[in-house]
């Protein structure tokens, strides 16, 4: 867990930057949500009570609006890729973020989440402070390990005020962005300096905000049982495909879309109107869905099963678009109420499932697919649901990570087939 290489007093001090970059991160985090949750208010409810307008009507307005307005900041500030998959895979190959990039990143997802989109907030963030720590380490001159651990840290502190939890941060950092370290080595160079900005983060995002991230989904009295184990196989493996789907489509609209890569304004303005068609037909999938999930659960005998696939696939479906048209932010919590729509679909269909079981299954599912780190799934949805679900989350992430990994080699080895064809 030490490498041998490394000199004590220089690792220290790189320890103390890590601390700073937590810090920072913190501070970050807190001041871009509590600018998009004073912005979202101000429009949604004071802006929208004093226009007097048809609910529908205005949030096609807004939406395109808003569509107009990230049009014109990427074209101001450049075309430049925030999908947070494809963010740690780059980061995975060259241990840096472009922090050139990442104020114009921020305020064009500021701009998109006001406006109602079906994003979250963690995409953008993780590139701001991922890129804090490239930035520190470019001042410093450090080496390509201490400043591939300084972005490492960045993006742990960040996702650790986030969800107000500091191991989380530091897995989906290391789950997420391999290479540069391997073996033993890790520990040294990534799980604790992740582990110590994340407590610094974690802290200074609690005494900024005064509380912890709050279990947002509450169900009734559960007690696991031997058969929710089995339950949770076809659940999870509704969840992994939830998460596939999600992917395969936004692949594919990211190539649709490619032909207007240069007319940015227009392609932000598409999808912008999409977001605002789609929110006028199905309020509840506006924004990020870590709120509107309650609702879900809370009055999913009402929405009925047809309803809850259309929301579901419609989520996925707006998530892809906004994110295929420039527009910024992040897909988990979006992923994790699609994946929730289903899992209530399943439970109206099949009483004897708890409603517990589904929507903790499937939103662990999910996770996995969408971002290929199974500690973090368990911890983060162990976070969002009651502690006794953990047995069905286990196994949930389990089936999803055979899935995601069963197709990935069946498209690895018929891309192989295809090339030998070829040849």
């Amino acid at each position: 867990m030490i490498d041998p290489q490394a000199k004590l007093v220089p690792y220290l001090k790189l320890l103390a930057l890590v601390v700073l970059i937590g810090l920072m991160s913190a501070l970050l985090t807190f001041a871009f949500v509590v600018l998009v949750n004073q912005g979202t208010s101000l429009i949604w409810e004071e802006l929208a009570a004093m226009s007097g307008l048809d609910p529908r009507l205005f949030t096609l307005l807004i939406c395109a609006l808003g569509g107009l307005l990230v049009g014109l900041l990427v074209k101001q500030f450049g075309d430049h890729n925030a999908i947070f998959a494809d963010l740690m895979l780059e980061f995975g190959k060259t241990g840096r973020f472009n922090y050139r990039h990442a104020p114009g990143i921020v305020i064009t997802a500021f701009a998109s989440l006001i406006a109602g989109a079906s994003l979250g907030p963690e995409a953008p963030l993780a590139d701001a402070s991922g890129g804090l720590g490239t930035l520190l380490a470019d001042k410093l001159k450090l080496n390509e390990q201490e400043t591939r651990t300084l972005g490492y840290s960045g993006v742990s502190g960040m996702l650790a005020a986030f969800i107000t939890e500091p191991i989380g941060g530091a897995l989906l950092g290391l789950e997420s962005a391999q290479g540069g370290t391997s073996g033993k080595q890790t520990y040294f160079w990534v799980l604790f300096p992740s582990l110590l900005a994340s407590a610094v983060a974690t802290v200074v995002f609690v005494l900024l905000s005064g509380s912890f991230f709050q279990t947002l989904y509450q169900f009734p009295t559960y007690f696991p049982r031997l058969r929710d184990l089995f339950y949770a196989v076809p659940l999870g493996l509704i969840g992994g495909t939830v998460g596939l789907l999600f992917m395969l489509s936004l692949r594919r609209l990211q190539k649709l879309f490619q032909p207007m890569k240069e007319h940015v304004v227009l392609r932000g303005l598409i999808g912008g109107l999409g977001m605002g068609i789609i929110g006028a037909l199905l309020p509840l999938t506006m924004f990020s869905g870590e709120e509107q999930t309650v609702e879900l659960i809370t009055n999913a005998a009402e929405i009925g099963v047809a309803l809850l696939v259309v929301m579901g696939i419609a989520k996925l479906f707006a998530t892809s678009l906004l994110l295929s048209t420039g527009w910024k932010g992040g897909y988990i919590f979006p992923v994790m109420f699609a994946s929730a729509a289903l899992g209530l679909a399943a439970t109206l269909v099949f009483p004897g499932i708890p409603t517990a079981v589904a929507v903790a299954a499937t939103m662990a599912g999910a996770l996995v697919a969408v971002l290929r780190a199974p500690l973090f799934a368990v911890l983060f949805t162990l976070v969002l649901v009651q502690k006794e679900t953990a047995a069905v989350i286990a196994v949930a992430v389990v089936v999803s990570a055979l899935l995601s990994a069963l197709l990935a080699l069946y498209t690895a080895q018929r891309a192989a087939k295809q090339a030998q064809s070829a040849s």
